[in-house]
């Protein structure tokens, strides 16, 4: 009796070890990737440490080529942008040589008493309306433009008592963001070394994400700190500290979040 009531007990639990990878339709639920424990081989280091390499190789045998469109972009558009602004070069100093990098030689303004008060009183009610927005659904949409608000709060604070002291020039501020972004290009093939090159993809999907990645930002880099030259001097430096936070390193990260979660949305190879 005792050997027959302990069989009896191990196939019911068999059978509930069963039933909890079991959907309502009896199909079988696959263990989520994210809990898979990977196991590296050789192969894989390899791969994750050379590519990176390669891709850094390839960057700094281009990087004259990379210099140049940017400059055909800038030159490109300033003209047809109409804000009174040219096209130069900015030398950086990177150790065994001087890194030319094109700026664009504008002159940003200080906000008029009009420019001044039309923002402070739109970022009043855009707070106000934060209230008039329901909790449930629309709550992340509260918390941005709240912070959308602080940010720019903090910008009509400092023109409104030391508007003479801001520290940055239009021209040097384009040329540090566009250096920051030849790091920052530099730099995707690292973060993928420790990260994307460890599942399980092929060789020509690694390739593939992180050539996707250093493309994007070749054309949005320099369009993107277009923008905000043209904003502050077209409208004036009053918008620059938001153009920085929101649309600047932010919106980089962003991007480099969801072309990411594309790669990662590919089929494993074995999984």
């Amino acid at each position: 009796m005792m050997d027959s009531g302990s069989t009896t007990f191990e196939l019911w639990r068999q059978r509930l070890r069963i039933l909890r990878f079991r959907r309502l339709d009896q199909t079988s639920i696959r263990t989520h990737r994210a809990l898979y424990q990977l196991r590296l081989n050789r192969s894989e280091i390899l791969i994750a440490f050379l590519l990176p390499v390669a891709f850094n190789l390839l960057l700094l045998l281009s990087l004259d080529d990379v210099i140049l469109l940017w400059r055909r972009i800038l030159e490109f558009w300033v003209p047809r942008l109409d804000f009174n602004a040219g096209v130069k070069m900015q030398a950086f100093d990177v150790g065994l040589y001087d890194l030319w990098i094109p700026t664009v030689s504008a002159v940003g303004v200080l906000p008029t008493a009009a420019t001044w008060w039309v923002t402070a009183i739109t970022c009043v009610a855009i707070f106000l309306a934060t209230y008039l927005i329901p909790k449930n659904a629309g709550l992340p949409m509260v918390y941005i433009l709240r912070a959308l608000v602080f940010i720019q709060t903090t910008a009509l604070a400092y023109f409104a008592f030391i508007p003479a002291t801001f520290p940055y020039a239009l021209g040097e501020y384009v040329g540090n963001n566009l250096f920051m972004g030849v790091i920052l290009i530099a730099a995707i093939p690292w973060l993928l070394g420790i990260t994307y090159y460890l599942f399980d993809f092929s060789l020509f999907q690694k390739i593939t994400l992180t050539a996707l990645m250093i493309g994007f930002f070749l054309i949005a880099t320099p369009m993107q700190y277009l923008l905000h030259v043209n904003v502050a001097a077209r409208f004036s430096l009053l918008f620059m500290p938001i153009c920085y936070l929101v649309l600047g390193l932010f919106m980089d990260m962003m991007a480099l979040v969801a072309l990411y979660s594309y790669g990662m949305s590919w089929r494993f190879k074995r999984f």
